[in-house]
């Protein structure tokens, strides 16, 4: 790694350390490390470490304004969320609709500094029979509706977005378990938060089975299968493009902060997810960064390849990018999960490209109407077909051809997921 990443991750881990940091002891391109903070989406942490020497540093006055301007944006947004999910809280209270945060809702709750867990948006799970109601509640409070695909409806407002899911996770990774139906479960273990007089800390829970009319209709996720679930979401951004420093803080920060957590039971779950060895490289690379004690890693971790995966790492930005060393991610994630030889996974994989499943044509905005309809599908292919020959044949022809042309770039990408234990 180079000094500026080194140093970066340094001051990162003195972020874990609730301490503070202290000035290079060499000169630094400051430029690059504000470039990585901003990539990482890690600003606000960043200036909160080094906003006591910064001036001492005579940095440039648009790297400082940079780094300061990333603290107070986080702090401004992370108020705005919750100001506004206060809102829709009390409008789906109204409607009896039943909602479950989850993600960075949850997680900035373990920060030193809740305002500092950076989110994009706020995902907000549902049950799939309250997704009308939802919809007119959230359009009622004058947000903007983008269904981008069929488990989760994106609401904008100003410089807010939230996603209000009726499925927890619906993404294949490169085996065959059924992760969508192993975490549609999350609701059996949920608490339900209870309404506490204004100004009164902390939060009660009770039994899902208890009456809801006895409190809110907010939700809080059993923190074992919430922390399961994160690491499945690190595997998804793995196997597509990659994954930022913020996910491995949240992984740290939940087992350092959540006394509930069952590790016992979580590695057991693990195993039966095919993610276990996985989870032990992610918290190999936790002790590696922020020199803490995880409750499993690796017993001889392959210190080569930690260090190729920090590297790549800073490469990758917050949830990777699209860059050679991600190249055809998507045929390997699908190869691999084929049994038999290349050549039959490829040709496995052609035809799904030609006749994509039900599953994956629901999702696609431009063939919802096929959504609940799947008699339609063959209609939907004939129609994708001629789209694509007079409208995109030059990147079909190169999405069709993609496993016989970079079948070494597929192979390599397999290598490297195996050796993520994925």
């Amino acid at each position: 790694m180079t000094p500026e990443q080194s140093y970066f991750i340094s001051l990162l881990r003195d972020y874990v350390h609730d301490r503070p940091s202290v000035a290079p002891e060499k000169p630094l391109s400051w430029e690059k490390i504000a470039e990585y903070a901003a990539g990482q989406d890690l600003s606000g942490i960043i200036y909160y470490q080094t906003r006591g020497f910064l001036r001492l540093e005579a940095l440039p006055e648009n790297v400082t304004a940079k780094l300061k301007e990333g603290f107070f944006s986080d702090a401004y947004r992370a108020a705005s969320f919750e100001y506004e999910f206060g809102k829709i809280a009390a409008a789906f209270r109204k409607k009896r609709i039943r909602c479950l945060p989850f993600k960075g809702a949850v997680l900035r709750d373990y920060y030193p500094q809740r305002e500092l867990r950076t989110m994009g948006d706020r995902d907000i799970l549902i049950r799939h029979e309250d997704r009308e109601a939802s919809d007119r509640a959230m359009r009622a409070l004058g947000y903007r509706k983008y269904v981008d695909n069929h488990a989760v409806w994106t609401y904008t407002k100003g410089i807010l977005m939230f996603e209000i899911h009726d499925v927890m996770f619906y993404d294949e990774l490169a085996n065959r378990v059924d992760y969508r139906e192993y975490f549609s479960h999350i609701w059996d273990g949920a608490m339900q938060r209870c309404t506490v007089p204004e100004g009164s800390t902390g939060e009660c829970a009770v039994p899902e089975t208890e009456d809801p009319d006895a409190g809110s209709y907010e939700y809080i996720p059993d923190h074992n299968t919430h922390f399961l679930y994160l690491v499945a979401h690190a595997a998804k951004h793995i196997i597509h493009k990659g994954m930022g420093f913020r996910s491995f803080l949240d992984m740290v920060f939940y087992a350092k902060g959540e006394p509930s957590l069952d590790w016992v039971r979580i590695a057991g779950e693990l195993k039966k997810l095919e993610l276990y060895d996985f989870a032990k490289t992610c918290f190999s690379l936790c002790e590696l960064w922020f020199d803490v004690k995880m409750p499993f890693r690796q017993e001889e971790a392959d210190t080569g390849f930690l260090e190729e995966i920090s590297e790549k790492t800073f490469r990758d930005g917050l949830f990777g990018l699209e860059n050679e060393e991600n190249a055809a991610s998507g045929s390997a994630r699908i190869i691999k999960r084929s049994e038999g030889s290349y050549g039959r996974a490829v040709a496995g994989l052609t035809l799904r490209k030609l006749f994509p499943p039900y599953r994956d044509m629901q999702l696609i905005p431009w063939y919802s109407w096929v959504d609940g309809k799947p008699w339609l599908l063959p209609a939907a292919w004939v129609y994708r077909w001629f789209y694509c020959l007079f409208n995109k044949r030059g990147s079909s022809q190169e999405a069709l051809l993609e496993p016989f042309k970079k079948k070494e770039a597929i192979e390599n990408r397999e290598k490297y997921l195996e050796r993520w234990g994925l």
